[in-house]
């Protein structure tokens, strides 16, 4: 798996979260959740720190926007941009570091 491709369509499929009705938000949470298992695997070998931090922020936002954990009185789009903005974490160089490296 490239790690920077499965970032990329993670950040596709929460981009197309607010479209979708509720089974189709769950199907996107279980992809989702598949993908961040194998790099769950992949940080585990590589010693990646603060994968699971930031895994954790980015299942959150997700869980809320598929109905499955309490929004908090935050939006829709809060939640989005908090889980976009934890694909970026997880692609910065304080974990996978995908923009500098080809892993």
């Amino acid at each position: 798996m490239i790690i920077k491709n499965a970032l990329d369509r993670i950040k596709e499929i929460i981009r197309g979260l607010k479209t979708k009705k509720v089974e189709e938000r769950l199907q996107s949470y279980a992809t989702i959740a598949v993908i961040l298992s194998r790099l769950e695997d992949i940080s585990k070998d590589q010693k990646i720190p603060n994968y699971v931090i930031f895994k954790q922020d980015l299942l959150y936002s997700c869980e809320a926007l598929c109905g499955l954990d309490d929004v908090d009185g935050h939006s829709e789009e809060q939640h989005i941009g908090w889980a976009l903005l934890a694909v970026d974490k997880l692609k910065s160089f304080h974990c996978f570091n995908v923009d500098n490296h080809h892993i």
